[in-house]
């Protein structure tokens, strides 16, 4: 259905379908309607005249063998005319004078209602017992004060032959019409569709820098005027892309020399380049819409100090947004004579210092604080211990003791900070070796065992039958596994439980790792991976935490192409999914 002429040649076939299935179901509607209409006037004429011939003349006893019957015409297109009495039993003529015949339709149950009433499509038996199908009609009348019932009938298959006939006649009609119809759209439809597909090559030419090429002229109809009008447009375009080259030439030299988003305004203020990095940095704003002023305002200038700009001059501004932070700069620039043309607006995307600049004041605020607390305290118990409590040896044993746990977790910190920065600087990539991450959780699971058994914890490991192989630094995979279990046991009660399940699917593993601690506040789960975040500080501080396990686990499984997340319930407990990449056999 791509084609024009195809399209044409359907809908007329189809237009064609529609008017002559419409027509011709009218016209059958119509016959039937009027074969239905004779056959009602003939059945009536032929009850009247029973009524007038028979019933008004003969004696009920008489009814039976009425020599008129004989010329009523009784088998004449299987027509079949009886009297019947008041409630519909058969009394005449002697055919239908058996016991146990009766007639129900609609037309009879009129009549005995004292109303005439013609109906197509009554089923009922002949003479003979032959079920068929009948159009009917029942007239209701009185002779002497006593009521009868006049019932002629028409055997309803001349009928239905007739339509048939017609319909079969009409489909053949229909068929040639068609194909008629088909054949003789289908070569209209080139003398239309021709020039068409011309004009379309020759576009397409065009559109592919071709300009030489001209359209044969075949009439002076309006596609042979639309053709006349192509060539001319085809030779003004191509003086037109001449003008418009050395245009574009000063537009790529004035946006391909930076990689910063570069905006050029003409001097009413109206945008006349934009390059796509500009684009990127201003998603949220409609560039072609904004004149200069509203730019200007935008991006943080005073546009009153931008007009007062002169050749060589700069202003300076900063515009932050959810995404950027822009150093935006303001120039203009003049014409020949020296008159200012426009205003050039060069953007920097500084987000990437900024956020590293922060994060690195953030980072050492960070280690600061974590360094203080234990400095001051191992200071201040040794202070004392010098005044003379080292006398004392049993708070000289206690201060040594909280010495010896200051002591240990800077070191901790010590370790993690430079683990941080060994992944950080990828200074050495990690040495892969496949491994059974099955064994792995195992071993994880026996070193962590002495830790859970102190607080009374279990920690159930259902693992696969068969082995899992991924490719992965054994150690640092025991590091992740020991990490999230070393939390889950930290945050747990006593007499709580710990279970490892396993998922396999046609491409990971997945190890989840559930607990029942005290679960994370949902708007913590999103910032437990970052460095020093710590949901309850005190509490993480009063169990030797850095602050930066969960940063360590998430650096490596990225270093493996793997992923951590973490869902949680407060009070609840904690799952944390690790997914590891399944190797390939």
């Amino acid at each position: 259905m791509n084609s024009i002429k195809i399209k044409l040649v359907v809908i007329y076939a189809f237009v064609i379908l529609v008017v002559m299935t419409v027509s011709g179901t009218i016209m059958l509607l119509t016959v039937r309607d009027m074969e239905e209409g004779l056959t009602h006037e003939r059945l009536r004429d032929l009850a009247v005249r029973i009524d007038q011939e028979i019933i008004q003349v003969y004696e009920v006893e008489q009814f039976l063998h009425a020599g008129v019957w004989r010329i009523l015409g009784q088998s004449e297109y299987d027509i079949e005319s009886l009297i019947l009495n008041a409630i519909g039993v058969p009394i005449a003529p002697f055919e239908f004078a058996r016991p146990g015949m009766t007639f129900n339709d609609r037309a009879v149950v009129s009549a005995v209602r004292g109303e005439e009433y013609f109906f197509v499509g009554s089923i009922g038996v002949d003479r003979w017992g032959n079920e068929r199908e009948w159009l009917s009609f029942a007239m209701p009348v009185n002779r002497a004060g006593e009521d009868f019932i006049v019932y002629t009938r028409v055997n309803a298959q001349f009928l239905n032959e007739s339509l048939s006939m017609l319909t079969f006649n009409l489909l053949v009609m229909i068929v040639i019409a068609l194909v008629l119809t088909i054949v003789f759209w289908f070569f209209l439809a080139n003398t239309i569709t021709n020039p068409i597909v011309a004009l379309t090559r020759h576009a397409k030419a065009i559109a592919s820098g071709d300009f030489t090429v001209e359209i044969k002229q075949r009439g002076k109809d309006e596609i042979g005027q639309l053709a006349h009008n192509f060539d001319i447009m085809a030779k003004e375009l191509q003086v037109t892309l001449g003008n418009m080259s050395s245009e574009k030439n000063k537009r790529e030299a004035i946006l391909q020399n930076t990689p910063d988003g570069v905006l050029a305004y003409d001097a009413a203020g109206r945008l006349i380049h934009a390059n796509t990095a500009s684009a990127a940095l201003l998603h949220g704003v409609d560039l072609n819409s904004s004149p200069l002023r509203e730019t200007l305002t935008l991006l943080g200038f005073n546009p009153d100090d931008v007009d007062l700009l002169q050749p060589g001059e700069v202003n300076e501004s900063i515009y932050e947004d959810k995404d950027f932070i822009i150093s935006a700069t303001a120039t203009p620039y003049t014409r020949e004579s020296g008159e200012v043309d426009g205003y050039v607006i060069l953007l920097q995307d500084v987000s990437r210092q900024r956020k590293l600049d922060n994060m690195r004041k953030e980072f050492v605020a960070n280690v600061s604080h974590e360094l203080r607390t234990p400095l001051t305290n191992v200071c201040t118990y040794t202070e004392t211990l010098l005044g003379g409590a080292v006398e004392d040896v049993d708070t000289a044993l206690k201060f040594l003791k909280v010495i010896d746990d200051e002591a240990r977790r800077m070191s901790l910190l010590v370790s993690d900070l430079l683990e941080l920065s060994r992944i950080d600087s990828s200074q050495t990539a990690l040495e892969m070796d496949v491994v059974d991450l099955v064994a792995m959780l195992r071993l994880a699971v026996r070193q962590i065992k002495l830790s859970a058994d102190k607080k009374r914890q279990i920690i159930e490991f259902s693992p696969p039958p068969q082995p899992c192989f991924i490719e992965a630094n054994a150690a640092r995979v025991n590091q992740v596994v020991s990490n999230v279990l070393s939390n889950s046991i930290k945050y747990s009660g006593e007499n709580t439980v710990i279970s490892i399940r396993m998922e396999t699917t046609e491409k990971f593993y997945r190890v989840f790792i559930t607990d029942q601690g005290i679960g994370i506040p949902p708007e913590s789960i999103s910032r437990v991976f970052e460095r020093f975040y710590r949901v309850d500080k005190a509490r993480a501080r009063a169990m030797g935490g850095t602050g930066l396990g969960l940063a360590i686990v998430k650096e490596i499984m990225e270093e493996h192409g793997g992923s951590v997340y973490i869902t949680s319930q407060p009070g609840k407990g904690t799952i944390l999914t690790l997914r590891f990449n399944r190797l390939n056999e």
